[in-house]
């Protein structure tokens, strides 16, 4: 598979994911908080190279690639999520500007489950929801004990893995997995574009 390949082969699990996780949530009726963000706020999100590369050719094709890579390289590690529109002045706010693109890992967060030691299933969400939220995290919880169904995070990291191993291998910073997901594809386009030569 090329790189385009590969990238229409994520957005392909991202449409059985998208397919998966609105049944859990009209299920569940958990939500997050309205212009919440709180998620995205955090600099060590870990993501893969793979998962963004969607997002990647839509800023290539879109002639953003260029101004966001720059971006990126002038932000310092402790930036948060380069496409997060921060909606406070604390940076506790915000919405995804991109989130038709947005990653696996920013899909899984609040819609699956994690095996927990006992071999459980347990719904990985945040604290602001398990509080916020309380009594309906509660029941929510005990069905998924009872066979409500839920995406399983493994189950995709799986999945991304088969589509090309070693661009999911590796988790870094969100802001650098975009990076080198950006990188890629400059690479890709600059390899096609020398062979037409």
């Amino acid at each position: 598979m090329n790189l385009i390949e590969k990238s229409l082969a994520v957005n392909e699990l991202f449409k059985d994911l998208a397919i998966e996780t609105q049944q859990f949530n009209e299920q569940s009726h958990l939500k997050c908080l309205s212009g919440c963000g709180k998620c995205c706020a955090n600099p060590s999100v870990p993501a893969t190279v793979l998962e963004f590369l969607p997002l990647a050719f839509e800023f290539y094709h879109s002639g953003l690639a260029e101004g966001i890579l720059a971006q990126l390289e002038a932000a310092g590690e402790d930036s948060y999520c380069i496409v997060l529109n921060q909606m406070t002045i604390a940076g506790r706010g915000g919405l995804c500007s991109h989130y038709s693109h947005r990653g696996l890992i920013c899909r899984l967060f609040g819609s699956s489950a994690r095996r927990n030691r006992e071999g459980k299933k347990e719904l990985i969400t945040c604290k602001l929801i398990k509080e916020d939220q309380s009594k309906q995290y509660q029941i929510v919880s005990a069905a998924i004990q009872n066979g409500l169904e839920i995406p399983g995070s493994a189950d995709y990291y799986t999945r991304l893995f088969a589509i090309d191993f070693h661009l999911a291998e590796q988790q870094y910073p969100i802001n650098l997995a975009i990076r080198k997901a950006l990188e890629a594809v400059f690479s890709f386009y600059y390899y096609i574009e020398g062979e037409a030569v």
